[in-house]
Order: C-alpha cells, then structure tokens, then sequence
C-alpha cells in the first residue's frame, strides 16, 4: 500500500513540474528548442520608414502589447499604445518619462539604463533592434530592427518584459530558451546583465574564420577591443565604424587603429545608432546593446545572435552603405526619378507678409509621402511633411534664411540628394527683388540649364 502512495505522489511530483511550452521541439541536453519559421524581417532606418513597420505590427495586435523602449515620441506609435480592448503595457526608462508620460509606463530607479527596445505582440511575435521610436530615431539616425515571428523567442522577450514590468530591473533569471532553431536559421538570445552579453559577443567572435565587419554607436569594452585584435593578428579581415560623437579616450577607436585595423568614423551628419558584428558572411550581432561596461554590467539590454547567410547579407549591405556613404550629394545632371524643386522665392520685397519659400513638384503619377524628405542649406535642416499628390506642388516656408547671393537649397531623403538649385553663385541664376527662380523641365535633377 505505501509503495502504492509513495508512487501516486511521485506522479503528482513531476506532472507539476510540466508547464505549458510553445508549439515546437525541445532538443535534451542545453537548452536548445526548434520550431518551423513563420516570419523574419529586416529593416534599416531611415530608408525602410521603420515607424510605419512598428505601426503595422502594433496594429496586427489582438490580445496584447507589452513593449519594452528606452523612449517613445511618435505619436502613431503612442496612438497604438493607448487602445481599449487590448492589453497594453509599456515601460520606459526614467530619464525619457516626460515623452510618455500620458500612457503611464513603469520606469527604473534611475541608477543604470532600461535601454531595450522591443515589443512583444500577442506572445508571438516581437520587435526589437538599435530603433527607438523617436523623431531622430526614425527620421534622422541610422537604425535597424528586425521583426520576428517565434513563439520561443517570443516567450524569451515576455519573461524578460514582466521582470522589467515587475520592477526587476539591472537583473533578473538567466534566459530560458538561449537557443531557438527557427528551421535552419539559428538565434542565440541574451539579456544584461544577467547573461553575461560581453561574454557571449566574445566567444562568437572567438570562432571567426574569415572576416568581421562592425558598425557600433558606443564601443569601449576592452575585452571585445581584444577579442578584435587578437583575430586581426590572427588573419582575419577586421573592419568597423564608429559613432563620431563617442570617440573619447575610452573608446576603443583609437586601440584598434593603432594596431593596423581598418576602421573610421561615420559620415551621417546625425548619428550612427546600430549595434551591430557581422561574422563570416553569415551570423549578425545585433541588439540593444552596446558593447560598454554600464551595457554588460548595469543597463537593462537584449542581444540577438542570427546565423543565417540572407540575415547576414542584408546588414552587409547595410554596412557597405554606411561605410562608402560621403555626403550623398550629387555632381553631375541627372535623370529625374522622384520629386523636385520647382521654384525659389529667396529675394523677397521686404514686405512683412513675404516670406521665403521653396516649392516642391511631384511629377510621377504616385502620391508620395514627403515625412522623410528634408530641405537643407549647409548646416541648416528642415523636414518636411505631409503628402503631395500627383502633379501637385507644396510650398514650404524654412526656417533658415535663403541668402540674396551666393545661396543654394539641397532636396534629400535618407541622406542622399534627390535635388539641387544653385544661384547668384556657382550657377549663373538670378532675379530681381520679388521674383522667382523656376523650372522650365521636370525631367532632370542637378542641372542649370533646366532652371530660368
């Protein structure tokens, strides 16, 4: 009879200890889970509009978004936060609050970073990369996110995300699903501090064969700096970019070009935000985090590690962009494959209800979105915003000054020129006080001969 009970309770025991696991197979031994890959998509900022894929992803939410950002300012994306029927939860780190405010985040003590960025939809699919969902986030600096459909990894970010929402915050359990198969696609997930994340980005750096390329906003682990070195000295090709505005004595700028490898500083005139190694032409460090000691110590942070040769390609192409970019101008007349400058109004009357203008025309048959387009003189930016529809034209009013002589007006988008008008300089162009500058065609950009 006792071995009877004794063996009922042992049933009991561990029937208990069996919890509800996501849809997949869990491989014995470490913790290594496989499930079929549902969907995996990458996007660069500000190329990709990467608010309006976050948007798109809130919006597919049924049951629940708990996110995870360092800051929050786009009020779409604050929109899709503030919905019934949905069980929204956000957290924030103290210091970007007053952005927020209104949805009523949790927010760490203040002592160290509650950096992530990431959204974790229905229990899912999820978010994350270097974006912030920030007017410079978006529209100026140089971002990546990935969007992941993975119920593993979903769970990886949840557990995370209640710890943080709990008030768990610059620590918290060791992840449980460190490893997810998502077909053939492999995915390492960790969290600082409490995973050790420099340890981690060091040991797959450990096993390079070939060649790392980087492209980082902080970068001041030594450990890391080493791991570089070593691998330079061993043979590997070594090339990285650093964020301009965080090269100081810490930095390991400096360390890794005076032992012979190729790196310089981003040209973006804003800022070069990724967090990023790209291994062998196959695996991607991406993430939160920023190889530093407060990233791997104190900061509240979530790495992805991908194996996956079209993962990798796409933040090769990424970083072959940022590293060839100068400063997107054109020189040459070109062929006109988007909208244009069609007028100038820089010489006004000196009446008060005059103002200075530049005028936009659409001549394609689309309406286009005018929200990552900029208007520019020298160090002078405005973007602008709206749409402009087919064969329309839209006047904007900068806010610098279009000097009488000598003055010139850049169109842009992501960085690069899309127009260009010169006058009373270079080019021959002028007008007398109350006229205008005009295009006679529409079919050519960066040309004199098509303005009068």
């Amino acid at each position: 009879m006792n071995k009877i009970v004794i063996l009922f309770l042992l049933i009991l025991f561990f029937s208990g200890c069996t919890g509800i696991q996501p849809s997949g197979q869990v491989t014995k031994g470490p913790k290594i889970v496989r499930e079929d890959e549902k969907s995996v998509e990458v996007y660069f900022c500000p190329q990709d509009q990467c608010e309006k894929r976050l948007i798109d992803l809130l919006g597919s939410a049924e049951k629940s978004i708990h996110c995870a950002l360092y800051d929050l300012e786009l009020e779409g994306i604050k929109d899709l936060l503030d919905m019934d029927g949905i069980d929204v939860k956000l957290v924030t780190d103290i210091d970007n609050l007053e952005s927020s405010e209104e949805l009523n985040p949790v927010t760490n003590p203040g002592y160290q970073l509650m950096h992530n960025k990431f959204c974790v939809i229905d229990g899912k699919k999820f978010f994350t990369g270097s974006f912030n969902p920030t007017e410079r986030g978006n529209f100026y600096n140089n971002n990546n996110m990935l969007i992941i459909e993975s119920e593993y990894l979903s769970q990886n970010y949840e557990t995370e995300f209640e710890e943080l929402y709990g008030e768990m915050f610059s620590g918290g359990e060791e992840i449980r699903y460190p490893i997810v198969y998502l077909d053939d696609s492999k995915f390492e997930n960790y969290f600082c501090p409490e995973d050790d994340c420099s340890e981690r980005v060091i040991d797959i750096l450990a096993n390079t064969q070939n060649e790392i390329y980087f492209m980082i906003f902080s970068f001041t682990d030594n450990n890391i700096g080493n791991m570089l070195i070593r691998n330079f000295d061993d043979g590997v090709k070594v090339k990285g970019i650093f964020e301009k505005t965080r090269v100081s004595d810490y930095s390991e700028y400096d360390r890794l070009k005076d032992a012979g490898i190729d790196v310089k500083l981003d040209k973006n005139r804003y800022v070069l935000h990724h967090k990023v190694f790209i291994i062998d032409n196959e695996t991607v460090i991406t993430g939160s985090y920023n190889p530093t000691k407060s990233g791997d110590e104190k900061n509240d942070e979530n790495v992805l590690i991908i194996t996956d040769e079209l993962i990798a390609e796409q933040y090769l192409k990424e970083f072959e962009r940022v590293w060839n970019y100068d400063d997107g101008s054109i020189d040459e007349c070109l062929t006109a494959t988007d909208i244009v400058i069609s007028e100038v109004y820089y010489d006004c009357t000196g009446k008060d209800s005059e103002k200075e203008y530049v005028e936009i025309y659409n001549p394609s048959v689309d309406q286009i979105d005018l929200d990552y387009y900029f208007i520019s003189r020298d160090g002078d930016n405005d973007r602008l915003k709206g749409v402009l529809g087919s064969s329309k034209r839209k006047r904007f009013y900068p806010k610098f000054s279009l000097p009488n002589s000598g003055g010139h007006v850049v169109l842009s988008k992501a960085g690069y020129w899309v127009d260009y008008v010169n006058w009373e300089d270079e080019w021959g162009l002028e007008v007398d006080t109350g006229e205008v500058i005009s295009r006679k065609t529409y079919n050519r950009v960066n040309c004199e001969d098509d303005w009068k």
